[in-house]
Protein backbone atom coordinates (compact mmCIF):
# COMPACT_ATOMS: atom_id res chain seq x y z
CA UNK A 1 0.00 0.00 0.00
CA UNK A 2 1.37 3.50 -0.63
CA UNK A 3 0.74 6.29 1.79
CA UNK A 4 -1.58 9.07 0.26
CA UNK A 5 -2.79 12.71 1.21
CA UNK A 6 -6.36 14.82 0.17
CA UNK A 7 -6.82 18.24 0.41
CA UNK A 8 -5.78 21.39 -0.53
CA UNK A 9 -2.90 20.99 -3.46
CA UNK A 10 -1.02 24.53 -1.85
CA UNK A 11 3.01 24.54 -1.99
CA UNK A 12 2.61 24.28 1.89
CA UNK A 13 0.06 21.27 1.88
CA UNK A 14 1.98 19.15 -0.70
CA UNK A 15 5.61 20.03 1.43
CA UNK A 16 3.89 18.91 4.25
CA UNK A 17 2.98 15.51 2.99
CA UNK A 18 5.87 15.25 1.62
CA UNK A 19 7.79 15.97 5.14
CA UNK A 20 5.60 13.04 6.82
CA UNK A 21 6.36 10.65 3.96
CA UNK A 22 3.85 10.46 1.63
CA UNK A 23 4.15 9.12 -1.54
CA UNK A 24 0.81 9.76 -3.97
CA UNK A 25 -2.28 11.93 -4.15
CA UNK A 26 -5.81 11.81 -4.06
CA UNK A 27 -7.89 14.03 -4.87
CA UNK A 28 -6.17 17.24 -6.19
CA UNK A 29 -9.31 18.67 -8.05
CA UNK A 30 -8.09 21.44 -9.84
CA UNK A 31 -8.78 25.16 -9.76
CA UNK A 32 -11.36 25.56 -13.22
CA UNK A 33 -14.27 26.89 -14.99
CA UNK A 34 -17.12 25.04 -13.59
CA UNK A 35 -19.29 26.20 -16.85
CA UNK A 36 -17.21 24.15 -18.85
CA UNK A 37 -18.31 20.81 -17.30
CA UNK A 38 -15.70 18.74 -17.83
CA UNK A 39 -11.70 18.92 -16.54
CA UNK A 40 -10.04 20.33 -19.21
CA UNK A 41 -6.37 18.85 -20.53
CA UNK A 42 -4.62 21.88 -19.74
CA UNK A 43 -5.84 22.47 -16.11
CA UNK A 44 -4.91 18.69 -15.05
CA UNK A 45 -1.34 19.11 -16.75
CA UNK A 46 -0.44 22.08 -14.66
CA UNK A 47 -2.08 20.42 -11.55
CA UNK A 48 -0.03 17.17 -12.11
CA UNK A 49 3.60 19.25 -13.01
CA UNK A 50 2.62 20.83 -9.81
CA UNK A 51 2.10 17.66 -7.82
CA UNK A 52 5.15 16.17 -9.13
CA UNK A 53 7.41 19.24 -8.75
CA UNK A 54 6.43 18.39 -4.88
CA UNK A 55 7.89 15.15 -4.94
CA UNK A 56 4.58 13.08 -5.25
CA UNK A 57 2.50 11.49 -7.78
CA UNK A 58 -1.04 11.58 -8.89
CA UNK A 59 -2.46 8.71 -8.57
CA UNK A 60 -6.73 9.39 -7.70
CA UNK A 61 -8.53 12.28 -9.28
CA UNK A 62 -11.71 12.02 -6.47
CA UNK A 63 -14.56 14.35 -7.18
CA UNK A 64 -16.15 15.47 -10.19
CA UNK A 65 -18.39 19.01 -9.47
CA UNK A 66 -21.94 17.89 -8.29
CA UNK A 67 -23.34 20.56 -10.86
CA UNK A 68 -21.58 18.37 -13.54
CA UNK A 69 -23.49 15.13 -12.50
CA UNK A 70 -26.67 15.91 -10.84
CA UNK A 71 -28.95 15.08 -13.99
CA UNK A 72 -26.80 11.92 -14.23
CA UNK A 73 -28.01 10.78 -10.82
CA UNK A 74 -31.52 11.81 -11.14
CA UNK A 75 -31.95 10.99 -14.33
CA UNK A 76 -33.26 14.02 -15.94
CA UNK A 77 -33.07 15.42 -18.57
CA UNK A 78 -29.50 16.95 -19.86
CA UNK A 79 -27.36 13.75 -18.46
CA UNK A 80 -26.42 12.88 -21.90
CA UNK A 81 -25.19 16.29 -22.32
CA UNK A 82 -23.17 15.42 -18.65
CA UNK A 83 -22.45 11.71 -19.74
CA UNK A 84 -20.57 13.24 -22.75
CA UNK A 85 -18.29 16.09 -20.74
CA UNK A 86 -17.56 13.45 -18.29
CA UNK A 87 -16.71 10.88 -21.11
CA UNK A 88 -13.98 14.09 -22.42
CA UNK A 89 -12.87 14.11 -18.43
CA UNK A 90 -11.63 10.54 -19.00
CA UNK A 91 -10.06 11.23 -22.14
CA UNK A 92 -8.23 13.90 -20.75
CA UNK A 93 -7.26 12.14 -17.46
CA UNK A 94 -6.06 9.38 -20.05
CA UNK A 95 -4.15 11.65 -21.99
CA UNK A 96 -2.29 13.54 -18.92
CA UNK A 97 -2.06 9.81 -17.12
CA UNK A 98 -4.03 10.12 -14.31
CA UNK A 99 -4.66 6.74 -13.54
CA UNK A 100 -8.16 6.58 -11.71
CA UNK A 101 -11.49 8.24 -10.92
CA UNK A 102 -13.00 8.53 -7.73
CA UNK A 103 -16.83 9.81 -7.66
CA UNK A 104 -20.02 9.46 -5.73
CA UNK A 105 -23.15 8.81 -6.98
CA UNK A 106 -25.27 10.20 -4.21
CA UNK A 107 -26.35 13.76 -4.21
CA UNK A 108 -24.04 16.25 -2.56
CA UNK A 109 -24.94 17.36 0.89
CA UNK A 110 -24.83 21.11 1.19
CA UNK A 111 -22.69 21.15 4.45
CA UNK A 112 -19.91 19.73 1.99
CA UNK A 113 -17.25 17.49 2.82
CA UNK A 114 -17.51 14.35 5.57
CA UNK A 115 -20.84 13.30 4.38
CA UNK A 116 -24.36 14.24 5.51
CA UNK A 117 -23.74 14.39 9.35
CA UNK A 118 -26.22 15.61 11.74
CA UNK A 119 -23.56 17.30 13.84
CA UNK A 120 -20.26 18.51 13.27
CA UNK A 121 -19.24 19.19 16.93
CA UNK A 122 -19.63 16.73 18.59
CA UNK A 123 -16.27 15.86 22.06
CA UNK A 124 -14.29 13.08 21.40
CA UNK A 125 -11.50 12.24 23.10
CA UNK A 126 -9.96 14.90 25.41
CA UNK A 127 -12.32 17.66 23.82
CA UNK A 128 -11.68 16.53 20.06
CA UNK A 129 -14.28 17.19 17.91
CA UNK A 130 -16.11 15.00 15.65
CA UNK A 131 -18.46 14.29 13.10
CA UNK A 132 -21.55 12.17 13.94
CA UNK A 133 -24.57 10.69 12.21
CA UNK A 134 -28.04 9.64 13.64
CA UNK A 135 -31.05 8.77 11.51
CA UNK A 136 -33.60 9.51 13.61
CA UNK A 137 -32.97 12.77 13.77
CA UNK A 138 -33.47 13.04 10.04
CA UNK A 139 -36.12 10.54 9.57
CA UNK A 140 -38.80 11.50 6.84
CA UNK A 141 -37.52 15.22 6.72
CA UNK A 142 -37.94 16.91 3.54
CA UNK A 143 -35.58 20.06 3.96
CA UNK A 144 -33.29 21.71 1.75
CA UNK A 145 -30.14 18.72 2.04
CA UNK A 146 -28.39 19.00 -1.62
CA UNK A 147 -26.32 21.35 -3.95
CA UNK A 148 -27.92 21.44 -6.78
CA UNK A 149 -30.85 22.06 -5.06
CA UNK A 150 -33.71 19.26 -5.57
CA UNK A 151 -37.32 20.12 -5.52
CA UNK A 152 -39.19 19.16 -2.07
CA UNK A 153 -41.50 16.65 -3.75
CA UNK A 154 -38.79 14.84 -5.76
CA UNK A 155 -38.88 11.28 -4.84
CA UNK A 156 -36.15 8.64 -6.26
CA UNK A 157 -36.57 5.00 -4.93
CA UNK A 158 -34.45 2.46 -5.46
CA UNK A 159 -35.18 1.13 -8.77
CA UNK A 160 -35.35 4.28 -10.21
CA UNK A 161 -31.19 4.69 -8.68
CA UNK A 162 -30.14 1.30 -10.45
CA UNK A 163 -31.38 2.40 -13.83
CA UNK A 164 -29.61 5.63 -13.94
CA UNK A 165 -26.40 3.83 -12.83
CA UNK A 166 -26.95 1.33 -15.34
CA UNK A 167 -27.48 4.10 -17.80
CA UNK A 168 -24.37 5.88 -16.92
CA UNK A 169 -22.11 3.11 -16.35
CA UNK A 170 -22.73 1.35 -20.08
CA UNK A 171 -22.01 4.57 -20.87
CA UNK A 172 -18.94 5.66 -19.78
CA UNK A 173 -17.07 2.34 -18.89
CA UNK A 174 -16.15 1.96 -22.75
CA UNK A 175 -14.78 5.86 -22.47
CA UNK A 176 -12.73 4.86 -19.34
CA UNK A 177 -11.21 1.62 -21.24
CA UNK A 178 -10.45 3.58 -23.76
CA UNK A 179 -9.03 6.12 -21.72
CA UNK A 180 -6.97 3.93 -19.32
CA UNK A 181 -8.63 5.34 -16.50
CA UNK A 182 -10.35 3.08 -13.67
CA UNK A 183 -13.71 4.16 -12.25
CA UNK A 184 -14.19 3.86 -8.87
CA UNK A 185 -17.07 4.42 -6.94
CA UNK A 186 -17.60 5.59 -3.48
CA UNK A 187 -20.13 4.18 -1.26
CA UNK A 188 -23.22 6.33 0.12
CA UNK A 189 -21.82 8.07 3.39
CA UNK A 190 -23.74 7.45 5.48
CA UNK A 191 -25.14 4.14 3.91
CA UNK A 192 -28.87 4.64 4.78
CA UNK A 193 -31.94 4.95 2.93
CA UNK A 194 -33.96 7.09 2.09
CA UNK A 195 -32.83 10.70 2.58
CA UNK A 196 -35.43 13.44 1.90
CA UNK A 197 -37.10 11.34 -0.90
CA UNK A 198 -34.04 10.00 -2.11
CA UNK A 199 -32.83 6.63 -2.55
CA UNK A 200 -29.24 5.97 -1.52
CA UNK A 201 -28.44 2.69 -3.05
CA UNK A 202 -24.70 1.99 -2.27
CA UNK A 203 -25.70 0.80 1.71
CA UNK A 204 -24.46 -2.37 1.74
CA UNK A 205 -21.59 -4.59 0.69
CA UNK A 206 -23.79 -6.71 -1.48
CA UNK A 207 -24.63 -3.66 -3.32
CA UNK A 208 -21.54 -2.46 -4.24
CA UNK A 209 -20.59 -6.07 -5.26
CA UNK A 210 -24.03 -5.80 -7.84
CA UNK A 211 -21.84 -2.49 -8.70
CA UNK A 212 -18.97 -4.25 -10.11
CA UNK A 213 -20.87 -7.02 -11.81
CA UNK A 214 -23.48 -4.28 -13.50
CA UNK A 215 -21.06 -3.69 -16.74
CA UNK A 216 -18.19 -6.21 -15.98
CA UNK A 217 -14.83 -4.06 -17.19
CA UNK A 218 -11.55 -3.77 -14.98
CA UNK A 219 -11.95 0.00 -15.06
CA UNK A 220 -15.60 -0.27 -13.19
CA UNK A 221 -14.25 -1.15 -9.13
CA UNK A 222 -14.30 1.54 -6.06
CA UNK A 223 -12.94 3.96 -4.30
CA UNK A 224 -12.92 1.64 -0.87
CA UNK A 225 -14.05 4.48 1.82
CA UNK A 226 -13.31 1.96 4.80
CA UNK A 227 -14.71 4.13 7.12
CA UNK A 228 -18.65 4.46 5.21
CA UNK A 229 -18.16 0.98 4.70
CA UNK A 230 -17.80 0.49 8.21
CA UNK A 231 -20.83 2.19 8.91
CA UNK A 232 -22.93 -0.53 6.75
CA UNK A 233 -23.78 -3.79 8.76
CA UNK A 234 -21.02 -6.72 7.84
CA UNK A 235 -18.20 -7.97 7.94
CA UNK A 236 -15.64 -5.52 6.71
CA UNK A 237 -12.90 -6.98 6.57
CA UNK A 238 -14.60 -9.89 4.61
CA UNK A 239 -15.34 -6.96 2.40
CA UNK A 240 -11.75 -6.29 1.91
CA UNK A 241 -11.15 -9.30 0.85
CA UNK A 242 -13.87 -9.91 -1.22
CA UNK A 243 -13.35 -6.93 -3.65
CA UNK A 244 -9.59 -7.21 -2.78
CA UNK A 245 -8.99 -10.36 -4.45
CA UNK A 246 -10.63 -9.45 -7.49
CA UNK A 247 -9.29 -6.17 -7.78
CA UNK A 248 -11.98 -3.81 -7.13
CA UNK A 249 -10.21 -1.75 -4.79
CA UNK A 250 -8.74 1.45 -6.47
CA UNK A 251 -7.85 3.00 -3.57
CA UNK A 252 -8.41 3.56 0.21
CA UNK A 253 -9.97 6.09 2.53
CA UNK A 254 -8.52 4.46 5.79
CA UNK A 255 -11.15 5.83 8.34
CA UNK A 256 -12.71 5.05 11.43
CA UNK A 257 -16.00 5.08 13.00
CA UNK A 258 -17.34 3.93 16.44
CA UNK A 259 -19.95 1.68 14.96
CA UNK A 260 -22.59 0.83 12.09
CA UNK A 261 -25.49 2.86 11.24
CA UNK A 262 -28.45 4.06 12.27
CA UNK A 263 -25.91 6.20 14.55
CA UNK A 264 -22.26 6.98 14.27
CA UNK A 265 -19.76 8.85 15.27
CA UNK A 266 -15.89 8.89 13.54
CA UNK A 267 -12.81 8.14 15.72
CA UNK A 268 -9.72 8.64 16.19
CA UNK A 269 -7.79 5.71 13.84
CA UNK A 270 -6.96 3.92 17.09
CA UNK A 271 -10.75 3.82 18.58
CA UNK A 272 -12.88 2.70 16.06
CA UNK A 273 -14.82 -0.29 16.32
CA UNK A 274 -12.76 -2.02 13.22
CA UNK A 275 -8.96 -3.09 13.76
CA UNK A 276 -6.12 -1.01 11.94
CA UNK A 277 -3.65 -3.49 11.56
CA UNK A 278 -5.90 -6.54 10.88
CA UNK A 279 -7.43 -4.04 8.31
CA UNK A 280 -3.86 -3.81 6.46
CA UNK A 281 -3.39 -7.46 6.93
CA UNK A 282 -6.83 -8.02 5.29
CA UNK A 283 -5.73 -5.87 2.26
CA UNK A 284 -2.15 -7.61 1.71
CA UNK A 285 -4.06 -11.06 2.06
CA UNK A 286 -6.35 -9.85 -0.67
CA UNK A 287 -3.06 -8.72 -3.08
CA UNK A 288 -4.42 -4.58 -2.29
CA UNK A 289 -1.63 -2.25 -3.38
CA UNK A 290 -2.91 1.07 -4.25
CA UNK A 291 -2.88 4.47 -2.60
CA UNK A 292 -4.35 4.89 1.08
CA UNK A 293 -5.23 8.44 2.54
CA UNK A 294 -5.98 9.20 6.37
CA UNK A 295 -9.83 10.36 6.25
CA UNK A 296 -12.45 12.96 8.39
CA UNK A 297 -9.67 13.32 11.12
CA UNK A 298 -10.72 14.58 13.81
CA UNK A 299 -10.05 18.36 14.77
CA UNK A 300 -7.90 18.90 17.45
CA UNK A 301 -6.85 21.71 20.06
CA UNK A 302 -4.24 23.05 18.29
CA UNK A 303 -6.00 23.15 14.69
CA UNK A 304 -7.84 26.21 13.58
CA UNK A 305 -11.22 25.78 12.07
CA UNK A 306 -10.97 24.30 8.73
CA UNK A 307 -7.24 22.76 9.06
CA UNK A 308 -6.26 19.54 10.87
CA UNK A 309 -2.95 19.34 9.78
CA UNK A 310 -1.63 18.26 13.69
CA UNK A 311 -4.34 15.85 13.42
CA UNK A 312 -3.79 14.64 9.88
CA UNK A 313 -0.24 14.04 11.31
CA UNK A 314 -0.78 11.73 14.00
CA UNK A 315 -3.27 9.77 11.52
CA UNK A 316 -0.43 9.31 8.77
CA UNK A 317 2.10 8.68 11.31
CA UNK A 318 -0.08 5.96 12.58
CA UNK A 319 -0.68 4.93 9.17
CA UNK A 320 3.07 4.73 7.94
CA UNK A 321 3.69 2.72 11.52
CA UNK A 322 1.19 -0.09 10.64
CA UNK A 323 2.61 -0.35 6.78
CA UNK A 324 6.05 -0.50 7.89
CA UNK A 325 4.83 -3.30 10.47
CA UNK A 326 2.84 -5.03 8.70
CA UNK A 327 5.07 -7.60 7.30
CA UNK A 328 6.33 -8.46 11.20
CA UNK A 329 2.68 -8.92 12.05
CA UNK A 330 1.82 -11.11 8.98
CA UNK A 331 4.82 -13.65 10.41
CA UNK A 332 4.00 -13.21 14.04
CA UNK A 333 7.12 -11.61 14.79
CA UNK A 334 5.42 -8.26 16.66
Amino acid sequence: MKLAVNGRMDAEHLAFARQLGVTDVVNGVPDCDLSRGYYDFHDLSLQKARIEEAGLSWSVLEGVPPEWCDKIKLGLPGRDEQIDNWCRTLENMGAVGIPVLGYFFSLRNVGGNYGLRTSKSTPSRGGAVVTRFDYEQIRGARQDYWYPPVPRDMERSDEDMWSNVAYFLEAVIPAAEQAGVRMSLHPDDPPISPIAGIARVFRSHEALARLVDLVPSDCNGLGFCQGTISEMPGDVLEAIRYFGSRDKINYVHFRFVSGPVPAFSETFIDQGHVDPMASLLAYEEAGVDCPMIDDHVPRLATDPEGRHNTSRAYALGYMKALLDNVGRYREGVA
